[in-house]
């Protein structure tokens, strides 16, 4: 998802320090911090495939929301406000006129508690209070992190004292390579449409990816077919099988050489950003954003994003690493 508007910090007054939680098996390790509740780094055997900041100094000067938990909500509002229960509210515009991934300084950019950690498995929470952002209600979230296997699963949950908007996901990158672009990977997305926008906002549309350059039902190159040039990415898809409560389904496939990143959610959508406005370096990795569809107040026919007061939110990601074709 790219920003290039505003660089987001933390609240006036806040302090911390950045801490990393190093989970650890036999076969793959996962490096997250707290600030931002982030994927640093995942790997398989030495090899990591986290494109992004490693040290502290680099995670505190991140402006592309690398590896990060994004909150209250993902992804753009539109006109940064919403009206909920017949009252109007007025966010944070950070991204233009519009509201963008939680706002100035969203969960992102904030020093989350940590609650638990083990070898395999770290707990991290974070209250957001009333008026956040603009956001009605305070919502308290919490982050676990588990390694299993070559599996890194991320489960969110969330309640809220208040009817508020919710929509969470993590922003890490990929580069299966380590380095350079991703213009070699191959990716697949098991979605039949899409939602088009014109500047970065869904024009209300969903519209079916065949015969456009959005269909990625069969893996497609990131640098493009010969003669032609590399597919450019920042677009909502729609995924095809939606889940059934909490359970998972595989929803995508970024594959280089013998590397495989699988990965699957229990979320509606999953935008794709091929980061081309990233700078460290432009299309240095790719990102699978697995939400709500964007700007979901503003469309009867979208999924809601709406969280009712006492309710359990939750989402969950998980990213398998896989050997073999």
């Amino acid at each position: 998802m790219n920003s290039k508007k505003n660089t987001p910090g933390k609240k006036p007054g806040e302090r911390g320090r950045v801490r990393t939680f190093v989970l650890r098996n036999n076969r793959a390790s996962a490096s997250i911090c707290n600030y931002g509740a982030r994927v640093l780094a995942f790997s398989l055997g030495k090899k990591d495939v986290v494109c992004g900041p490693k040290s502290p100094a680099e995670v505190l000067a991140d402006t592309n929301y690398c590896g990060a938990i994004c909150g209250r909500v993902a992804n753009r509002i539109a006109g940064a406000k919403f009206s909920l229960k017949g009252k109007g509210y007025k966010l944070a515009a950070n991204d233009g006129e519009n509201h963008l991934h939680g706002g100035v300084v969203g969960f992102s950019h904030r020093y989350w508690k940590l609650d638990a950690l083990s070898d395999e498995v770290v707990e991290l929470s974070l209250t957001s209070p009333a008026g956040d952002e603009g956001y009605p209600g305070q919502v308290v979230v919490r982050a676990c992190y588990s390694l299993l296997d070559t599996k890194l699963r991320l489960t969110l949950m969330a309640f809220s004292t208040e009817d508020t908007l919710l929509n969470l996901t993590n922003h890490v990158y990929w580069n299966l390579a380590g380095r350079g672009t991703i213009d070699a990977h191959t990716l697949m997305v098991d979605a039949d449409h899409y939602t088009p926008m014109i500047d970065h906002i869904p024009t209300g549309a969903v519209q079916h990816v065949k015969g456009s350059g959005f269909d990625l039902r069969r893996p497609q190159c990131l640098g493009g077919a010969k003669g032609k040039g590399p597919l450019v990415l920042d677009d909502n898809y729609v995924l095809s099988r939606m889940a059934q409560g909490n359970t998972l389904r595989p929803v995508a496939s970024l594959s280089l050489r013998n590397l495989r990143m699988e990965l699957s959610t229990n979320a509606p959508g999953l935008q794709v950003y091929t980061g081309d406005g990233m700078s460290t370096p432009p299309r240095g990795g790719v990102a699978l954003e697995a939400q709500g569809w964007p700007d979901a107040p503003h469309h009867a026919d979208f999924p809601p994003i709406k969280l009712r007061a006492g309710e359990l939110f939750t989402r969950t990601i998980c990213w398998e690493l896989l050997r073999g074709k």
